[in-house]
Protein backbone atom coordinates (compact mmCIF):
# COMPACT_ATOMS: atom_id res chain seq x y z
CA UNK A 1 0.00 0.00 0.00
CA UNK A 2 1.49 3.53 -0.98
CA UNK A 3 2.25 6.12 2.00
CA UNK A 4 0.09 9.33 1.54
CA UNK A 5 2.08 12.60 0.84
CA UNK A 6 0.13 14.15 3.05
CA UNK A 7 2.37 15.18 6.63
CA UNK A 8 4.69 18.16 7.21
CA UNK A 9 7.54 16.96 4.85
CA UNK A 10 4.81 17.49 2.13
CA UNK A 11 3.41 20.46 3.14
CA UNK A 12 7.21 22.05 3.35
CA UNK A 13 8.01 20.53 0.07
CA UNK A 14 4.56 21.82 -1.59
CA UNK A 15 4.77 25.39 -0.35
CA UNK A 16 5.34 28.08 -2.75
CA UNK A 17 8.66 29.25 -2.25
CA UNK A 18 8.97 32.48 -3.87
CA UNK A 19 12.88 34.70 -3.49
CA UNK A 20 10.77 37.46 -2.88
CA UNK A 21 8.27 36.22 -0.67
CA UNK A 22 9.36 36.11 3.33
CA UNK A 23 7.49 33.84 4.39
CA UNK A 24 6.73 31.35 2.20
CA UNK A 25 2.54 31.19 0.99
CA UNK A 26 0.59 28.57 2.66
CA UNK A 27 -2.23 28.16 -0.46
CA UNK A 28 -5.37 27.75 0.50
CA UNK A 29 -5.99 25.07 -2.38
CA UNK A 30 -3.07 23.19 -1.30
CA UNK A 31 -4.09 22.72 2.23
CA UNK A 32 -7.86 21.66 0.94
CA UNK A 33 -6.16 19.48 -1.43
CA UNK A 34 -3.84 17.88 1.31
CA UNK A 35 -6.75 17.11 3.73
CA UNK A 36 -9.09 15.67 1.12
CA UNK A 37 -6.05 13.16 0.23
CA UNK A 38 -6.27 11.87 4.05
CA UNK A 39 -7.25 8.48 4.24
CA UNK A 40 -10.59 8.16 6.34
CA UNK A 41 -9.63 5.00 7.52
CA UNK A 42 -6.27 5.77 9.79
CA UNK A 43 -6.91 6.78 13.51
CA UNK A 44 -6.66 10.22 14.61
CA UNK A 45 -3.56 12.43 15.06
CA UNK A 46 -2.46 14.39 17.85
CA UNK A 47 -5.39 16.65 17.60
CA UNK A 48 -7.31 14.40 18.10
CA UNK A 49 -9.92 14.55 15.42
CA UNK A 50 -10.89 12.10 13.08
CA UNK A 51 -9.50 12.09 9.36
CA UNK A 52 -12.55 11.32 7.77
CA UNK A 53 -14.00 14.65 9.66
CA UNK A 54 -10.87 16.72 8.59
CA UNK A 55 -11.59 14.96 4.39
CA UNK A 56 -15.12 15.99 4.75
CA UNK A 57 -14.60 19.83 6.26
CA UNK A 58 -12.10 20.51 3.91
CA UNK A 59 -13.56 23.52 2.16
CA UNK A 60 -14.29 24.52 5.42
CA UNK A 61 -11.02 24.54 7.30
CA UNK A 62 -8.78 24.66 5.16
CA UNK A 63 -9.06 28.93 4.86
CA UNK A 64 -8.38 29.08 8.60
CA UNK A 65 -5.79 25.92 8.81
CA UNK A 66 -3.60 28.30 6.16
CA UNK A 67 -4.10 31.54 7.68
CA UNK A 68 -2.86 29.20 10.87
CA UNK A 69 0.28 27.87 9.01
CA UNK A 70 1.28 30.79 7.44
CA UNK A 71 1.18 32.54 10.95
CA UNK A 72 3.52 30.12 12.34
CA UNK A 73 5.43 30.40 9.52
CA UNK A 74 5.68 34.02 10.39
CA UNK A 75 6.75 33.99 13.84
CA UNK A 76 9.11 30.10 12.89
CA UNK A 77 7.36 28.27 15.28
CA UNK A 78 6.76 25.73 13.16
CA UNK A 79 5.13 22.19 16.10
CA UNK A 80 7.43 18.93 15.69
CA UNK A 81 4.32 17.14 15.13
Amino acid sequence: MPRSTVGPQALGAKIQDDANTDPPSVKEELVCALLQELDPYKSMGPGKIQPRVLRELADVIARPLSMIFEKLWRLRDIPED
